[in-house]
C-alpha cells in the first residue's frame, strides 16, 4: 500500500505515537515513558518519521533517531541510535519499510557521523534491500547462579531436587574468577549520580576502540531516571576513587548487567562481575547475563569469570561518507552494551 513519509516533532504527535509504539512494540508503553525517552534525552532533540496513509488519513508507522555522544579513539563524535521502527500488519511490506527506514538513514548527516541499529531478522531483511549488510554482533553472555530448577526437569521429587540444589549452588558460587578483594572494595551505590562518574568519564574516553559517552546528566537519565525499569549501580573503589561501575537490572529470576565500565583492569572487571553474581544470587536471580558487542576488548575476562556466550544479534552500523568512520571501527574494541539499546 502507498504512504507518504514525513518527519514531524515528538510533541506534536504524542499522542499518535504512544498509541501506535503501544499496539506494535510494547503493551506498556505509556506517557510516562514517552516523555522520558522522546522528550528528556540530554544528548539533543530525538528525529521522529512517521508514515501515513492518505488514502485513509492516518498514521501506520513510525520510527527514531535518538542522538549520542560517542568517543572514537579519544575524539568525539555524535551518532545516532535507531529504533522504535514500527508498521501496522497490512503496511508490513517491503516498500512502505524500506521508504521509512530510508528517512532514518538520510538523518546521518553533519553534525552525525553515522547511526547503528540493533536490527530483528525481518529488520535486517530491509537493511540488506538497501544494500547495507550486518556489521557484527551482538552476543549475550550468561552466568547460572541456582541449580534447582534445572534438577526438578531431572529428578521426580521437589524435596531431592532442593537437597541436591544446596550443593550445586555452592559449586556455581565458586566457578569463575573473582578477582583479589584487595584490589579494589566495591559498594552499591545511594542516590543521583555526581561529578566522581563524569571525571572517571574524562579519563576512559581516551581509550582506543569506540565508547558512548557516560557522564553524570546522561547516567542519571538513562538508568536512575528511567520510570519504566529499576537499575542498581554497583561501584568500584581504589583508594577512594571510582574505578569502575555495573549497572544491573532484574527482570523475572535473570539480572541483566546492562552496562559495565572500567579502565582496562582486569582486577577491577572481574571484581565488579563478582560482586554483581554474588548480589544478584543473594536478590534470588536463577541466572546472570550481559550483552556486548562481539568486539568487545573484555571478552576473556567474560569468560574466565564463569560466562559463557549463548546467542548472538546482529549490529548494523551506517557512516556518513565524508565522516572519519567506519563500520569496521565497530568489530573490533567496540565497547557497546546493552544500555547503548535507547529505545
Amino acid at each position: 500500500m502507498p504512504v507518504e513519509i514525513r518527519r514531524v516533532s515528538p510533541e506534536s504527535q504524542r499522542a499518535v505515537l504512544i498509541d501506535l509504539f503501544r499496539r506494535y512494540l510494547n503493551p506498556d508503553f505509556d506517557e510516562i515513558r514517552f516523555d522520558w525517552l522522546y522528550m528528556r534525552n540530554p544528548c539533543g532533540t530525538v528525529s521522529v518519521w512517521v508514515a501515513r496513509d492518505p488514502a485513509k488519513d492516518a498514521v501506520v508507522g513510525a520510527a527514531a533517531a535518538f542522538p549520542r555522544r560517542f568517543f572514537l579513539r579519544g575524539q568525539e563524535r555524535l551518532g545516532l541510535v535507531l529504533g522504535d521502527f514500527c508498521l501496522a500488519e497490512q503496511y508490513r511490506s517491503a516498500g512502505p519499510a524500506l521508504q521509512l527506514q530510508r528517512a532514518c538513514l538520510q538523518a546521518v548527516a553533519p553534525p552525525h557521523d553515522f547511526c547503528y541499529d540493533f536490527p530483528s531478522p525481518s529488520m535486517l531483511a530491509i537493511y540488506k534491500r538497501l544494500g547495507i549488510q550486518q556489521t557484527s554482533s551482538i552476543v549475550r553472555w550468561a552466568r547460572p547462579l541456582r541449580s534447582e530448577s534445572r534438577l526438578r526437569s531431572v529428578v521426580r521429587s521437589r524435596t531431592a531436587a532442593k537437597v541436591l540444589a544446596r550443593v550445586g549452588d555452592a559449586v556455581l558460587a565458586g566457578r569463575g574468577w573473582k578477582g583479589k578483594e584487595s584490589h579494589c572494595d566495591i559498594e552499591l551505590h545511594a542516590g543521583p549520580c555526581d561529578e566522581e562518574f563524569t571525571r572517571l568519564e574524562e579519563v576512559l574516553k581516551c581509550a582506543s576502540g569506540i565508547t558512548a559517552e557516560r557522564k553524570l546528566d546522561y547516567l542519571n537519565w538513562r538508568y536512575l531516571g528511567n520510570a519504566g525499569s529499576a537499575h542498581v549501580i554497583l561501584k568500584a573503589r581504589i583508594r577512594g576513587g571510582l574505578a569502575g561501575y555495573a549497572v544491573l537490572r532484574s527482570d523475572a529470576k535473570n539480572t541483566r548487567i546492562v552496562d559495565l565500565v572500567s579502565a582496562e583492569d582486569p582486577g577491577v572487571i572481574s571484581r565488579l562481575l563478582g560482586a554483581a553474581a554474588e548480589f544478584s544470587r543473594r536478590q534470588g536471580a536463577e541466572t546472570i547475563s550481559l550483552v556486548v558487542a562481539q568486539g568487545h576488548p573484555w571478552n576473556a575476562v567474560f569468560r574466565r569469570a564463569g560466562f559463557r556466550e549463548r546467542e548472538s544479534s546482529p549490529l548494523v552500523v551506517v557512516a556518513r561518507a565524508d565522516a572519519d568512520v567506519a563500520p569496521s571501527d565497530f568489530q573490533s574494541r567496540c565497547y557497546f552494551t546493552e544500555g547503548d539499546r535507547d529505545s
